[in-house]
């Protein structure tokens, strides 16, 4: 029976004999133990982890070079970002609707202190108990400088300050340099996986696969029934999914900074993050070091949309460059591969207008464009294939009228 079905036949026998409404907020916990505040108490369960941990197959490390962040999170970077001075937060909560009904039942935080990283939970076993766990969380935030959170910038944090607003509280990482990991992660990865979700990348990435885990969509029920039921056990395997979620952020954050210094190194052998790193590099207009790393894709050994999509961002580079050698020796490879539709013919009739100034070549590669502008109208956007059209009749038009006054000068 695997773990969905075990935690629904507990729901269900919980359910047939009801321990009542109220908590017995003096018992102790099956797990961690009770953390008493100014504001009351809490339960918490502390996790600690050895540098050298191994998580699939990576292991733990404190010391991540910030340098990635340079071209991935140029705000952080130039905040001087310090994973050894971070927080990595997750959540679980009774909704994914967020506003003032949706409560984190469950705050995980990991840090590292005293060479340990440690990752610490508090757990609501009632909502009164809300205050002394954002006491916590906040005690916890105050000698570290960063916040690593994956969708944490959508969900997590403004969730958090919703909950510090409505208890009146002081909101204690509002001065925090805050890191969104899926962002760089859907950067970096799109074209390696369809699923950028943290358990997917987890596995692909770091090679951890997670063993009878709770499956997300269940988890606010679980957390309502174990609220009639107080059966703390229901909420254990919450805590373990929780506690994952944290570790596996931390470790992709460090193996996908690894990844990066290599390839920025041009030391890498991943054609589809090479394009990824190159891309990013050129969208930041570091356009020469985007060249040198597209430099380093393999053709003969990589799929086939990887070369044309390195090939179209090379020759983007080089013409930002105003590097025409390199620029044009590209547009006619894409000539002879004869896969790329219009662009190649549009990008060599500009060259040939604006720069060489035969206008004929140029009226030659503008008329095969809009031929070939027609077979591709299916596989664009009507807008695109408007936009397009009518900048090649444009085109076509001033050439004519370049060509005819030549002709009289001439004459």
């Amino acid at each position: 029976m695997d773990l969905e079905k075990r935690l629904y036949e507990a729901l269900r026998q919980a359910t047939l004999n009801p321990r009542g409404s109220k908590p017995d907020l003096f018992k102790a916990p099956p797990e961690g133990s009770i953390r008493q505040t100014e504001l009351g108490p809490i339960w918490m369960i502390e996790t600690s982890y050895e540098e050298g941990y191994l998580h699939g197959r990576t292991e733990l490390a404190l010391d991540i070079s910030s340098a990635p962040l340079e071209i991935l999170d140029p705000y952080c970077y130039n905040g001087n970002f310090n994973f050894s001075k971070t927080a990595v937060i997750d959540t679980e909560t009774t909704g994914l609707a967020g506003g003032t009904g949706t409560y984190p039942f469950i705050i995980g935080v990991g840090f590292w202190t005293e060479n340990r990283f440690v990752v610490r939970q508090y757990i609501l076993r009632d909502f009164s108990e809300e205050p002394a766990q954002l006491r916590t969380l906040a005690s916890d935030l105050a000698g570290l400088s960063g916040i690593l959170t994956y969708n944490g910038k959508t969900f997590d944090m403004p969730l958090l300050r919703t909950r510090f607003r409505i208890n009146r509280m002081e909101i204690p990482f509002g001065n925090h340099l805050h890191l969104d990991f899926m962002h760089p992660c859907r950067r970096l990865y799109k074209r390696h996986f369809d699923s950028l979700n943290l358990t997917n990348l987890e596995e692909k990435v770091l090679g951890f696969d997670r063993e009878d885990d709770v499956p997300a969509h269940i988890i606010p029920r679980l957390y309502f029934d174990y609220l009639q039921n107080r059966d703390e056990s229901i909420l254990l395997p919450i805590v373990n999914h929780n506690r994952n979620d944290i570790v596996s952020l931390y470790m992709l954050a460090q193996e996908t900074f690894r990844r990066v210094e290599l390839a920025l190194a041009q030391s890498l052998d991943d054609d589809l993050l090479l394009l990824s790193v190159g891309q990013i590099l050129y969208r930041s207009g570091q356009c020469q070091r985007s060249r040198e790393l597209l430099s380093c894709i393999k053709p003969q050994f990589a799929p086939r949309d990887i070369v044309d999509e390195t090939l179209r961002l090379h020759s983007k580079a080089a013409h930002k460059m105003k590097d025409w050698d390199d620029a044009l020796k590209i547009w006619n490879q894409m000539l002879r591969l004869g896969r790329f539709g219009c662009y190649p013919h549009i990008e060599l009739a500009k060259h040939h207008e604006h720069r060489l100034k035969d206008y004929q070549r140029a009226l030659d590669y503008t008329k095969i464009a809009l031929r070939l502008v027609e077979f591709e109208r299916e596989f664009v956007s009507p807008a695109s294939y408007q936009n397009t059209l009518a900048a090649l009749k444009k085109r076509q038009s001033r050439l004519l009228e370049k060509m005819n006054k030549q002709q009289n000068v001439s004459s």
